[in-house]
């Protein structure tokens, strides 16, 4: 193989005419003074000891990354791309000015609804004036169709027998929308009136009987 003078191993870097043949210790004749190898994918030159060293020279160029025989490496590999970030391969996206499309929607408060005159108002709950002799408030809460519980929850009533203690009892609206089944006092009006002045007079004057 010829080399010009100059002419440096790849590998190792010393000047081909300057590295000295090795000889066989049996023949005493050189053994690799011409295997230097001439790369045909570049033209460099690797001397023969560092093919010596590392037998893959022979058939390899670490340089261009080429192999002559088949290896589990793919054929013809290249020195990898030069790198370059991704924030200068892509545009971006906070600097790139908004088309009419993708511009954001308005900002539109959410319209507060406004309360409708038509609105069903509340039913008034009914007022039930008692029969102690025949009435007890499960009785009440069947005829009214109202719940028990929220029956007694509307009176504030903790216990049924409490119910002797009032002269009426409320019925709630929600449940109830139909007139009263008891709408004025038992025993009359007027006997309504005497026995709350004379409650009131017995509240004056601490009577208790």
């Amino acid at each position: 193989m010829d080399s010009s003078p100059n002419e440096a191993c790849a590998t190792c870097a010393r000047y081909l005419i300057s590295i000295p043949p090795t000889y066989d210790e049996k023949t005493e004749k050189p053994i690799h003074n011409n295997s230097n190898r001439r790369l045909d994918c570049c033209g460099r030159v690797i001397c023969g000891d560092c093919i010596a060293e590392n037998s893959r020279f022979a058939a390899y160029c670490p340089f261009c990354q080429i192999s002559l025989h088949p290896t589990s490496l793919p054929q013809g590999l290249r020195d990898p791309p030069a790198y370059t970030p991704e924030s200068a391969s892509k545009p971006n996206k906070l600097s790139t000015p908004l088309h009419s499309d993708d511009e954001l929607p308005s900002y539109t408060p959410n319209a507060t609804p406004v309360p409708s005159e038509k609105q069903e108002q509340p039913t008034e709950d009914t007022l039930h004036f008692l029969n102690h002799a025949h009435e007890t408030l499960p009785g009440l809460a069947l005829a009214y169709s109202v719940p028990l519980s929220v029956l007694r929850k509307a009176n504030n009533l903790h216990s049924d027998h409490l119910l002797q203690a009032r002269r009426s009892i409320v019925i709630p609206g929600e449940y109830y929308k139909g007139g009263s089944l008891s709408p004025r006092p038992v025993e009359g009006e007027e006997e309504e009136r005497r026995k709350g002045v004379i409650r009131r007079w017995m509240v004056g004057c601490k009577v208790s009987e």
